[in-house]
């Protein structure tokens, strides 16, 4: 069973598409079609994560997607997944897309500052009013910096890692 802690929200499922069993995710701001590649969809149902085969994606347009579920025909039976929020893999994130940081795609990264060295594992990115912040722990506090790319100086996904160059002082505020 996968865990939500795994997994990040892309959008909802909002209502049937044609005839052919197709649903229309509407996709979270900061995401477009291009931000994932997976086989799997899963959906929050009566609050665990249940996995469905994807058999086709495609693009509807700026905002909502169309997905073909395996064993999904015809609008009743994809009815029970409507207002249920869509979750895909971390794992199946890409972590750049169109220039900017996709939540979840560096969860489990670990963030290092050039000046300081290594902070801590990145939790996730907290969405506040357009101003993203990456949660770190660091010293068994949360450190948040801003997802600017200014502060990003390299992102290795090999290694897992994502390298800072903090401006002074921004550190000393989670002490």
């Amino acid at each position: 069973m996968i865990e939500k802690k795994n997994c990040t929200e892309i959008g909802t499922c909002i209502k049937a598409h044609g005839i052919k069993g197709e649903l229309v995710i509407r996709l979270l701001s900061d995401w477009d079609i291009n931000s994932f590649d997976t086989d799997f969809l899963f959906f929050d149902l009566d609050g665990g994560l249940v996995p469905f085969r994807v058999e086709s994606i495609r693009e509807k347009n700026d905002t909502d997607i169309l997905v073909k579920l395996e064993d999904i025909e015809g609008e009743e039976k994809g009815a029970f997944l409507f207002d249920k929020p869509v979750h895909v893999d971390n794992a199946h994130i890409s972590v750049e897309t169109n220039d900017s940081i996709k939540p979840g795609g560096v969860t489990g990264f670990t963030a290092v500052d050039l000046k300081v060295g290594e902070l801590g594992v990145i939790k996730g990115i907290l969405e506040i009013n357009n101003n993203p912040l990456f949660e770190i722990e660091y010293h068994n506090q949360e450190l948040l910096i801003p997802v600017v790319e200014d502060f990003i100086s390299e992102i290795d996904e090999t290694n897992k890692k994502i390298i800072f160059d903090l401006p002074e002082g921004l550190i000393d505020l989670a002490e």
